[in-house]
């Protein structure tokens, strides 16, 4: 259930590598997005949308615990549109206005909402 978000995360850690934070950030973001739709998918609520904070909130109506990542949430959020859009910004492409340490704190957050939606599933990080 979790193999398409640990590999948009793990294609994300690639793009870091190549100094892509624009690219990494927005696969953090969908990664976590896979991830909360698969821990709603796992209590057999099923969720269309892309807002991470929003599925986190829903979420949260059966499993309070997930709560404490909605501020983390937001600020993947904040990448689904302008990292690949050229016209998210007055001028400059999205790729210059993303940065490493962006990058990381989006690898990060996401490696923890999988790692917490998978214990939540699973009963274990696996």
């Amino acid at each position: 259930m979790f193999e398409d978000a640990e590999d948009f995360l793990s294609s994300a850690k690639d793009l870091f590598q190549t100094k892509r934070w624009s690219k990494a950030c927005f696969l953090c973001q969908q990664a976590a997005e896979i991830a909360v739709k698969g821990a709603l998918n796992a209590i057999g609520r099923e969720r269309k949308g892309h807002d991470v904070h929003r599925l986190l909130e829903e979420l949260g109506r059966y499993k309070e615990e997930v709560l404490q990542f909605i501020d983390d949430a937001k600020m993947l959020d904040q990448y689904y549109i302008p990292t690949r859009y050229m016209n998210a910004f007055a001028e400059g492409s999205a790729k210059a206005h993303f940065t490493e340490r962006q990058a990381k704190e989006a690898i990060e957050i996401a490696e923890r909402i999988i790692s917490e939606m998978k214990r939540m599933s699973y009963g274990t990080e696996g």
